[in-house]
């Protein structure tokens, strides 16, 4: 039955069951909520698709777990993971380095002072140039560099990448990080921020 209106209980258990009609209720209520964020830390439309579909299935899967509880409004507990999941995949995608001091600023408030700006800045400025070598590696690189910063196991980024071994994957990105490091370190940049 298609309902205008689901209360916390209704959601869970709807998700839980794959409901179509709570699938569309969410998308029609919460999406909006999404989108919004992801626009404003310089995202776009199909990351916002991305990551409201990204979560709902994390919250599927979860759910199917009957030791799982959640302990706030679903809402709530919908939101804190839409953020997380945003921030984390724009970490890995490193598409707007300098949008992290942003984010940082809105999470410890208005009370940041000089100093910690200074900080931020440097942080964002390093962020930058980390951006600006990785993108400059191989393909292959990036996608174990990528892997590493998302802390899977050199065993599952083989099987993932369909390399040798994990041996090899270990070697790769030592090579890989090595590179990048030493492109970072000679630039004039880099040595004004030390």
């Amino acid at each position: 039955m298609k309902k205008n209106k689901y209360n916390d209980e209704e959601i869970i258990e709807g998700l839980r069951q794959g409901n179509d009609n709570v699938l569309n209720f969410l998308y029609k209520n919460y999406y909006g909520v999404v989108r919004n964020m992801v626009l404003k830390s310089s995202g776009n439309e199909d990351q916002a698709r991305d990551i409201f579909q990204e979560v709902i299935i994390v919250i599927y899967n979860k759910l199917q777990d009957s030791k799982f509880k959640i302990t706030s409004s679903f809402f709530t507990f919908f939101y804190a993971v839409i953020k997380i999941t945003w921030l984390n995949y724009r970490k890995l995608n490193m598409k707007n380095p300098l949008g992290y001091a942003k984010d940082y600023n809105d999470e410890i408030g208005s009370q940041v002072a000089a100093d910690d700006i200074e900080i931020l800045a440097a942080q964002a400025i390093r962020n930058n140039l980390f951006t600006t070598y990785f993108k400059q590696m191989t393909e292959g690189c990036q996608k174990i560099l990528k892997f590493y910063l998302a802390e899977y196991k050199a065993e599952d980024i083989a099987l993932e990448l369909g390399l040798k071994s994990a041996n090899y994957v270990r070697k790769r990105k030592s090579e890989c990080l090595k590179l990048l490091i030493e492109k970072i370190r000679k630039d004039a940049l880099y040595k004004e921020l030390k």
